[in-house]
Parts: structure tokens; C-alpha cells; sequence
């Protein structure tokens, strides 16, 4: 089973599970606000196209929107994107040891979160995203940053915040097992229906 378990994602879990979205908004398109992303704070105009999600499987480089309503209250909404994957990935420079697999190969997922020009800012961080595999098992994002991660790396921890009108993007760093290949992206922060976009074949 493809799983992975840091300290780190865990007390990233918390810490968006405190000061991310709340429940709310009953959308269609509804997606909880919390993402990890790096660099780029790009307006929400230049966001990708979006598409709803019950649609099935969206195809990578397609944004998801989303709303819901803060801890606070307050209306907080934006869109979320699986830009591209990357496997075998180049410009990782990490050392086999890191990885829970004995062969491992490394992935890169690039993701943008955007936050809507009305919303409160968005806090955003790895662990919601996550690769799917068709035996039905998941990959979580590990949580990996620092010295041999492709760059900008998609924050880690607890998290960045994302002010209205505003993007981030970034890089997630992923090893899987030789000889596998995720079919699917999933983005599935708490109390969320997930949304997933298909990877294509290699």
C-alpha cells in the first residue's frame, strides 16, 4: 500500500484543521482552502480554466473552484490546479534513503492555488494532496523540502497564506515504487468531496 506518514504532515494537518476553511458552503464546486504551494502571486485572472469536478477525472493544467465560508465567518473561495506531473522527474537530488521504497523514483507534481478577489486569504500546504494508483491506494505528499528539492517547492509545515487576488505555485516532491505510476492527482483536504485529475500515461 502506497502510504507515507511525517511529523511533519502531521502537524500540518492540525494547523490547517485550525485556521483553514470550516463547513459551509454546499457547492457544487466546493473545495476546503487549504493547499501548499511556493511562489508566484499571480492575479486570479491568469488562474487556469475550470471545470467542475463531478465531471470525473480533470485533466491536469484544468483549475477547480471552489467556496466555502471561514472559521470566522468571513467568504473565502479560489481556485485550485494540478498543473503537471513528472516522473522520472529531473533536478531531484536526494538521496534513495529518504524514500519508503527500496528503488525508489522520483515525481514532481506542480500545483497553484488562487485565491477569488472577494475571498479572505487562503492558507495552503502539502498534505492535502495526495497520487492515486489504480490498485485503489494512495501516495500522501511527503512533506519533503530543503536542499534537493526541484524549486519552488510548495510549502510545507504549517502552511503560507494566500491574500485575495492573488496565486501560489510550487512544486510537490514524490518517490514511488520502481516500475508504478500514479493514474490520478487527488486533492483532498478535510470534509471535502476530493477532486482528481488523471495523469496521463507515460
Amino acid at each position: 500500500m502506497h502510504t507515507r506518514t511525517t511529523a511533519v504532515a502531521a502537524l500540518a494537518v492540525l494547523a490547517l484543521t485550525l485556521t483553514a476553511c470550516s463547513s459551509g458552503g454546499d457547492s457544487d464546486d466546493d473545495t476546503k482552502a487549504s493547499t501548499a504551494t511556493a511562489s508566484s502571486n499571480e492575479p486570479t485572472s491568469s488562474a487556469s480554466p475550470t471545470q467542475d469536478a463531478a465531471q470525473g477525472p480533470l485533466k491536469l493544467g484544468t483549475g477547480h473552484h471552489w467556496t466555502d465560508t471561514d472559521t470566522d465567518g468571513s467568504h473565502i473561495s479560489g481556485t485550485t490546479t494540478a498543473i503537471s506531473y513528472s516522473q522520472p522527474a529531473t533536478g531531484v537530488d536526494l538521496p534513495d534513503e529518504v524514500s519508503d521504497f527500496d528503488s525508489p523514483v522520483w515525481a514532481v507534481l506542480e500545483v497553484k492555488v488562487c485565491a477569488d478577489e472577494d475571498s479572505s486569504s487562503v492558507l495552503v500546504a502539502q498534505d492535502p494532496w495526495a497520487l492515486g494508483f489504480s490498485d485503489d491506494t494512495r501516495l500522501q505528499a511527503p512533506g519533503t523540502s530543503g536542499s534537493g528539492v526541484p524549486k519552488p517547492e510548495y510549502p510545507t509545515g504549517d502552511g503560507a497564506l494566500v491574500k485575495a487576488g492573488t496565486c501560489l505555485r510550487g512544486k510537490i516532491t514524490f518517490s514511488v515504487g520502481e516500475g508504478t505510476r500514479p493514474d490520478q492527482v487527488i486533492y483532498a483536504p478535510a470534509d471535502r468531496d476530493p477532486v482528481e485529475w488523471a495523469v496521463p500515461k507515460a
